[in-house]
Order: C-alpha cells, then sequence, then structure tokens
C-alpha cells in the first residue's frame, strides 16, 4: 500500500464527512482572499476541538463512582458511550463509503481497493470519536482507582481504549456492508436502508433501557449495583485478575473474535466494496416532483403524503427519534434508574418540578437535526416548484410546520408515556403535566428550529448530514445539548430546593406561570419575525 495516496484519498474524504465545511473555507476564503486555507485541516481542527472537550467534560462525573467495586456500571457505561458512537458515527460511515460520488473515479486510477477503503474508514473517524472520548476519562479514573498507579492507569487506558476503537470499527464495518448487500439485491434500496438502520439502531436502544432500569442502586461508598455486561466487563476483569475465568471470556475471547473479524473484512468486505458500490449505485431511483390534485380533500392529502414522504431518510430518522433518547439515557438515566419506587410516593403538588423536566426533555427534541430543523431544506427542488403552484406557499409551510411537530413530538410522547406508566409508576398528574412540558418545549423551540433551516435554506444537498452542519451545525448542536443540561440542571436542582424550603404548590404554579410567559413571549417574537414575513 502507498501511504502517501491514502493520506491523499483521506483529505478527499474527509471533506465528505462533513460537507459543509467547503462552505466555510469559501465564506473565509471570501474575507481573506490572498490566505491560503485548506478545506481538510479545518475540519480536523473542529474534530480535534470537540474531542479534548469530549475527553474532560466527563471526567467529573466519573470521580463520585468507585469503580474498582462497581464492574457493572463501569460494563454499561462503556456499552452506553459505545452505541452513541456506533450510532453517531453510522450517519459518516454511510454517507463516506456510499452516499460519495469520489468511489466511481478511482476506478480508472492506479489506486488500490484497501487503499481507497482504509482512508475512507480514516476519515469516518470523526464522527463516532467524540462520543468514545468520555471512554478514555471512565478508563483512566476506574483503572487508578484499581491500581492505585498512574502509570499502570495510563499504559491500561491506552491498550484498552485502542482495542475497543477496533471492536467498534469491526461492528461498523460488518454493519455498513450487510445493509450494502441487502441493497443490491433490492429495487426499494432507500426503504430498505432506512428500516435497517433505524430498527437495528432502535434494538440496542431497546436493550440499553433494558439494562438502565434493571437492578441498579448506589450506597454511600460509591458503589453501584448494576448487572455486568458480557463482553464490556472484560475491560474491567482483565485489570482486576488477567488470567480468571471473567477475563478469559469477556475480554481474551473478545479479542480472538475481533481477530476472526479483522480477517472477515479484509477477505470479503474490503476486496468486494468496488463492486457492492457499483451494484448499489444502478438502478437508483429517480426523483420526483410533489404532483397535486384539484379537488381540496385530494389536494391536502397529497400534501400530506408529501410531507411524510421527504421524512423518509434512515439517517434524519436516527437522530430525529433515537438521539433524544440516547443522550436522555445517558445524562439522566442514572438518576432515574431507581425511579419504579421514588416516583410513587412523590406529590402531585410537585406537578411544576414535573413540568420543568419535560420543558428539559422538550429541548433535547427540537434541535438542529430534528425535523423541525432540516424540514423545510428536504424540499430540495420541490421548494421551487411548489411557489410556481395556485397554492398559498406561506399556508403550505406552516401546514408542513405542524405535521413536522405532530410526527416529531408524537412519537417521543408515546414512548415516554409507556416509560412513566409502566417502568417509573409515575402519577398520573406529574405525568400529563411532564408530557404537557415536553410538547410546549418542543413547539416554542421547534419554531426557532424550523425559522432557522428558512435562514439557511439549503436545497442542492447530497446526504442529509451536509445539513445537519449549516451554520456551525456541530457547535451549535453542541451548545444547545450542553447548555440545556447545565442550564436546565441548575434551574431544575434550583427549584426543587426552592419547593422544599417554601410551598411545593406556590413554587409550582410560580415556575408554570413564569414559563407560560416567557414562551409566549418568544412564540409573538417568532410571529412578528418569521411567520408574519412569509410570503
Amino acid at each position: 500500500m502507498s501511504y502517501r495516496t491514502i493520506w491523499e484519498l483521506i483529505k478527499i474524504n474527509i471533506l465528505y464527512s462533513n460537507p459543509q465545511a467547503l462552505t466555510t473555507v469559501q465564506k473565509k476564503r471570501e474575507k481573506n482572499p490572498d490566505k491560503q486555507i485548506a478545506a481538510y485541516k479545518t475540519v480536523l481542527k473542529q474534530q480535534l476541538f470537540l474531542l479534548i472537550l469530549f475527553l474532560f467534560v466527563y471526567s467529573t462525573m466519573f470521580l463520585v463512582v468507585d469503580y474498582s467495586k462497581s464492574s457493572g456500571y463501569f460494563s454499561f457505561q462503556v456499552a452506553l458511550f459505545s452505541t452513541i458512537a456506533i450510532v453517531s458515527g453510522f450517519t459518516t460511515l454511510f454517507a463516506v463509503f456510499y452516499d460519495s460520488n469520489d468511489t466511481k473515479l478511482y476506478l480508472p486510477l492506479p489506486v488500490k481497493e484497501k487503499e481507497v477503503y482504509l482512508a475512507k474508514l480514516i476519515s469516518s473517524q470523526g464522527g463516532s470519536l467524540p462520543f468514545l472520548m468520555p471512554i478514555i476519562s471512565l478508563f483512566g479514573i476506574a483503572y487508578w482507582q484499581m491500581t492505585h498507579s498512574i502509570l499502570l492507569a495510563i499504559i491500561a487506558t491506552i491498550i484498552n481504549f485502542l482495542l475497543l476503537l477496533l471492536a467498534i470499527n469491526c461492528i461498523s464495518i460488518i454493519l455498513i456492508y450487510l445493509i450494502g448487500q441487502v441493497l443490491v439485491k433490492s429495487v426499494h434500496k432507500k426503504l430498505i436502508s432506512t428500516i435497517l438502520m433505524f430498527f437495528s439502531t432502535a434494538l440496542a436502544i431497546g436493550v440499553l433501557f433494558y439494562v438502565q432500569f434493571t437492578n441498579q442502586s448506589v450506597n454511600e461508598s460509591g458503589r453501584v449495583k448494576m448487572m455486568s455486561l458480557p463482553y464490556f466487563r472484560g475491560f474491567h476483569d482483565i485489570v482486576i485478575n488477567p488470567f480468571s475465568t471473567a477475563s478469559l471470556l469477556n475480554f481474551w475471547l473478545g479479542i480472538a473474535i475481533t481477530i476472526i473479524l479483522l480477517v472477515f473484512i479484509q477477505r470479503t468486505i474490503i476486496s468486494h466494496y468496488f463492486e457492492q458500490f457499483l451494484s448499489i449505485q444502478e438502478g437508483q431511483p429517480t426523483k420526483k416532483k410533489v404532483k397535486l390534485r384539484r379537488k381540496d380533500a385530494s389536494l391536502a392529502q397529497t400534501l400530506r403524503k408529501h410531507h411524510l414522504d421527504t421524512l423518509k431518510d434512515a439517517t434524519l430518522l436516527i437522530q430525529s427519534y433515537l438521539m433524544p433518547l440516547i443522550f436522555i439515557i445517558a445524562f439522566i438515566g442514572p438518576i432515574l434508574s431507581s425511579g419504579r419506587s421514588l416516583f410513587q410516593h412523590i406529590s402531585s403538588d410537585f406537578f411544576g418540578i414535573a413540568f420543568i423536566i419535560g420543558i428539559i426533555l422538550g429541548s433535547f427534541i427540537a434541535t438542529p437535526t430534528s425535523f423541525m430543523g432540516v424540514g423545510i431544506s428536504l424540499e430540495k427542488e420541490n421548494y421551487t416548484f411548489l411557489k410556481t403552484l395556485p397554492i398559498s406557499f406561506k399556508t403550505f409551510l406552516k401546514q408542513k410546520f405542524y405535521y413536522l411537530l405532530a410526527v416529531q413530538a408524537g412519537f417521543l410522547v408515546f414512548i415516554y408515556l409507556i416509560i412513566g406508566l409502566f417502568l417509573l409508576n409515575i402519577p398520573i398528574i406529574l405525568l400529563i403535566s411532564f408530557i404537557i412540558g415536553m410538547v410546549l418545549s418542543t413547539f416554542i423551540l421547534g419554531e426557532l428550529m424550523y425559522w432557522r433551516d428558512y435562514r439557511l435554506l439549503t436545497l442542492h444537498w447530497q446526504n442529509v448530514a451536509q445539513l445537519f452542519s449549516r451554520g456551525s451545525g456541530q457547535w451549535f448542536l453542541m451548545a444547545v445539548i450542553f447548555g440545556n443540561l447545565l442550564i436546565g440542571s441548575f434551574l431544575l436542582v434550583l427549584a426543587i430546593i426552592v419547593s422544599l424550603k417554601t410551598s411545593v404548590l406556590g413554587v409550582g404554579i410560580v415556575l408554570v406561570v413564569m414559563v407560560l410567559l416567557l414562551f409566549g413571549g418568544l412564540h409573538c417574537f417568532i410571529q412578528q419575525r418569521f411567520w408574519k414575513k412569509l410570503i
């Protein structure tokens, strides 16, 4: 293999992993025409900053637990962040391997198939590595607690992290390959890829939900009692006793399986990548413009079907539906893990606190990667076509927003109702207050995201991931997530303290009134600055 060739291919495919970087570089070049700006370096700098941020921001969260006595909780957190990394990186992997237009250009060139594949794999790491950085902090803290040696902790952290990274990449590669094989044999390529990507991710999150709400408690010494997960517990067992039966079954066996997967990838997947890619590209469906009928009833039905059809993208569904659930498990799940006994005895007077929790969780739903955040841009060429039809385009956009809101919030409301009623046994008054707060937050913040999409309108995109990165999308998304987490947690703790020291009912009423006034003012502002200015 030519490593120089691989590096050049990496620089090209880094841009496919973040196509919006080209727009950012172009804007910088317009401001500084004499300055040489490399697009791939801009992306690498952004990804490096994210890696450092995620590496340190979680360190304090891991310090409160004694992992030397909490192997189950250790294995759960490793599994959780590994799942987040696989799901988050899947979008980038799929875009780089199958949605990029450069692969077919390499066929007549003197480059080897494995060089192209390796370059694409390396350039795709930016989609998953930020979410694996917390595992480095976790390993470092846990191994220091277990060995009481900084040097041993550093060595064990580096080795085990690289082994885990290798295993995660093997799983991601095989998952991508299997989906590719299905797409080769089917004429309904988009539908099949959407179903497979969505339900495989949903299954992984369902397992984590089950584990999260099973047998966990924290005692005063920082020990967390929780069932240990096979394979992931091996990264704990290997440090405690490298030659134990547990280490053999969960660590050494895991390495052996990873080696087998590597051999399979080398002999079966990499050597047939070009062939598989070209087979998938054949018979791609042609784009269709929306066709409207004359009757009013038929027009409404056609538009409703059209709005739903624009959402049939696996990457979009995962980001809009499943990612909010993942973040909630990661940040709030441990607090709710003992919820069955906790929530049963909480008075209905805490409806205000439940309302605020709903507001916070709703802010995780209405993000730049939600349906509302990209809904207008999903129209692509239909956007201009619809403006020429004898219908009110303003009414069309309003109708589209409400459809997107209903589809976005409806599914998650159903999920939270199931969790609240059957897993946590939350009193019905508190649950209703929580749902109202979540829907209200999703509605108001969804309007802001919809407005943002209108301002950053992008109609010529190849992969929906390009829409997520508009307007410093990664930074904006991180700001939304961490801002909601930090500010929301602070306000929630403050509200609970004030409620317990004064009047729970009184504080609840004040909280609801204040939020309604704030959101009411924000809605009026959006009405004046956005909705009324639509043509």
